[in-house]
């Protein structure tokens, strides 16, 4: 009796740890699969952002144009979007810019207007800081009409500029970078993309609307990097030899522009465990790097101004062309609109021309 007791009991708890096994398998797999899922889709809209002109690493990047351009197609079927806060533009604004807040760039362009209609639609802000952020998603979701204008207002502005790129320029780090190379990570994971949508192109546009969402966090000024640090990891984006030879931030990791961020070179030496800073001559090319790498589900900044806010001397010395260094030259004094008053032109002479990108640093 008592041995059929045993027996009885053993059979028991046999049977309740097989359903506890069962249980704990069926949990991990009910947890594992969406983050399968989720990593694969990371993957595959790498490999459609590569297929589908491979955007970030080519020509096209940085579609900026120079505000003498826009200047002289204002006649032609342009549109210009401003995209800064109302009071701003109600400041002074390009005249016929229209006021449309990041967050309602995609809305507008599926219900309000036929994009491709337009001869170009150009994107601006202050200092193409967050101008060039919304024309890199926009060129990354096939809208290959959209531009955005070389140093924002602050290069068609006095006023502005004052207040944006002639403020932040400086040599703050003049004769303290470092000359010598730090390695890039080893190859690791890619970030998880939390998206419902399955397609390609549904993954890219339900990215795209999380990233339009708050443009905050896209920017860092170089003091608020300089307090720490150690907690990003900062990108050097300039080729090898400027690198060394002009000096860098401490600890920054040298990538070669348009040619680093693809499956088979090094996007996967990028950290998914802490912040992405990038930084370039003026910030032109970053943060378009940044909207790429966002898009992708790493938490990424472009370091505002570039190196002109720490070493402004030497990149002007070194690469005094518009498009590296901001000169007050640059700034082209036409006119704007404030408050429904247009300011009278001054006499222009450009000839008009055809849009043609003309690269950034």
């Amino acid at each position: 009796m008592q041995h059929h007791f045993i027996q009885k009991s053993l059979f028991l708890i046999s049977v309740c740890f097989s359903l506890l096994v069962l249980l704990s398998c069926s949990e991990q797999k009910v947890t594992d699969k969406p983050q399968d899922q989720t990593s694969d889709k990371t993957l595959s809209l790498a490999k459609w952002f590569e297929a589908n002109g491979n955007y970030i690493n080519s020509d096209e990047v940085p579609s900026i144009v120079d505000a003498q351009l826009v200047y002289a197609l204002r006649d032609e079927n342009i549109m210009v979007i401003d995209l800064r806060p109302t009071e701003e533009f109600n400041d002074g604004h390009i005249e016929h810019a229209i006021n449309i807040q990041p967050s309602q760039v995609l809305d507008f362009f599926k219900n309000d207007v036929e994009p491709s209609s337009f001869k170009g639609i150009f994107f601006v802000c202050n200092d193409m800081s967050i101008s060039g952020y919304v024309t890199g998603i926009m060129r990354l979701l096939g809208y290959d009409n959209v531009y955005a204008i070389r140093y924002g207002m602050s290069g068609w502005s006095r006023e502005v500029a004052e207040k944006f790129w002639l403020e932040n320029i400086s040599n703050l780090l003049l004769g303290k970078l470092e000359t010598k190379g730090y390695p890039r990570n080893e190859p690791g994971e890619l970030p998880v993309i939390d998206a419902e949508r399955d397609s390609e192109y549904d993954i890219a546009l339900e990215q795209a609307e999380k990233m339009l969402q708050n443009t905050e966090s896209i920017n860092i000024t170089i003091a608020e990097l300089l307090e720490n640090p150690e907690a990003y990891y900062i990108i050097c984006y300039w080729p090898e030899d400027k690198y060394f030879n002009n000096g860098h931030l401490l600890g920054a990791v040298q990538y070669d522009p348009r040619k680093s961020f693809g499956l088979n070179m090094y996007l996967n030496t990028l950290p998914v465990d802490k912040p992405v800073v990038v930084y370039c001559y003026a910030a032109q090319h970053s943060i378009f790097v940044v909207a790429y790498l966002r898009m992708l589900g790493y938490d990424a900044k472009s370091l505002n101004y570039g190196a002109n806010a720490f070493i402004h001397e030497v990149i002007a010395k070194t690469e005094p062309r518009p498009t590296r260094t901001f000169t007050e030259n640059l700034i082209q004094g036409f006119p704007v609109v404030r408050s429904g008053f247009v300011e009278p032109e001054k006499p222009v002479l450009i000839k008009k021309e055809e849009i043609k990108i003309v690269g950034g640093c």
